[in-house]
């Protein structure tokens, strides 16, 4: 329970404190998440859905086309949403938009499957918060929002219109003075205690889930070692070329020519250990989380939606295409 309790903690605390704006940011979410809720569902074609994560994703050798849509009335799911994820750059896709970005070309910038690639991805990773809202009007979507503010704040609704009419520095220093009296922390820790008692025997099936973290931490690592012995092939170069960009961007490109399937490969894995296998275990968990949660009608039970979370780490996981990895502490062998 003690673990479950510090996740909680972490992930409610994070959220509010990194954000000042509080009051407005509510509202605005509130309203943005009406309008995406409200856009027509769309799946994909049916022979789509019978294919393979790497077909998904296209292999690393002849990447797939973008997979075709169909409108759908059907709400959306966590897992039809993870299925819409249009296919992966190629590795010389990647090499490009890095090279048109570190060589200042927007046009080419703004013209690359890449850009497009996270656009896209962008779009769906917004539309995973929307699914627990669908069907709900902007009245619902309002008082629940206020509610979990309030629930795991110690904010009132009142205190939280007020701080909408605040200035940043204002409600900067209202939520510091808030936080530092210790209502939000006491507020979570018996909102914690209390769930974490029940969810005490959904353990061995979290312990599962997290399971397959453990697994793509792994591949990560994998991942980065691979990359790591070719980035010392070119650790000197790159040190000898600082303050020379024109030079430096070419060796960097030179690597990443190198790793950019590395990389990809990386991808592709670790979406297939999402959806195939973590994100069943996910339902699984929130399958049982459905009366645990009517129960507790709190900011915590809502935040520990185990498909949400999978759901979101893998559309995050996809974007590390838009990185080159480096070294800096690396020496040339």
């Amino acid at each position: 329970m003690k673990k479950l309790i510090i996740l909680a903690i972490a992930i409610i605390l994070g959220a509010f404190n990194a954000n000042a704006q509080f009051g407005s940011v509510l509202k605005k979410v509130a309203k943005q998440t009406e309008s995406s809720i409200r856009e027509k569902a769309t799946e994909k074609a049916v022979e789509q859905a019978s294919q393979s994560i790497e077909e998904q994703l296209g292999t690393p050798e002849e990447p797939s086309e973008e997979p075709a849509v169909v409108e759908s009335d059907e709400p959306l799911t966590y897992e039809s949403l993870m299925k819409m994820l249009p296919a992966l750059p190629s590795a010389s896709d990647m090499v490009n938009y890095k090279k048109a970005e570190l060589n200042g070309q927007s046009f080419k910038l703004m013209t690359s499957p890449v850009l497009k690639f996270q656009m896209s991805i962008l779009d769906l990773a917004g539309k995973v918060y929307s699914i627990p809202y669908q069907g709900a009007d902007s009245a619902q979507i309002m008082d629940a929002a206020y509610k979990s503010a309030e629930l795991y704040t110690g904010l009132s609704r009142e205190e939280i219109d007020m701080l909408a009419t605040m200035s940043e520095e204002e409600q900067e220093a209202y939520l510091t003075a808030h936080y530092n009296e210790g209502h939000a922390e006491a507020v979570l820790l018996q909102q914690a205690a209390e769930i974490g008692e029940e969810m005490e025997p959904l353990q061995p099936d979290i312990d599962r889930w997290s399971s397959y973290d453990d697994k793509i931490t792994e591949n990560h690592k994998d991942c980065s070692t691979k990359c790591k012995n070719i980035y010392v092939k070119y650790a000197d170069k790159l040190a000898n070329a600082e303050g020379d960009d024109d030079a430096r961007n070419k060796v960097l490109l030179k690597y990443y020519e190198e790793v950019a399937p590395i990389i990809r490969e990386s991808i592709v894995s670790c979406c297939k250990i999402r959806l195939e296998e973590q994100l069943p275990v996910a339902m699984e968990i929130e399958e049982q989380m459905v009366p645990i949660r009517e129960r507790h009608q709190d900011g915590i039970s809502a935040l520990l939606n185990y498909p949400q979370l999978t759901a979101t780490q893998y559309f995050t996981e996809t974007l590390r295409i838009m990185e080159i990895p480096e070294y800096p502490d690396v020496e040339e062998e």
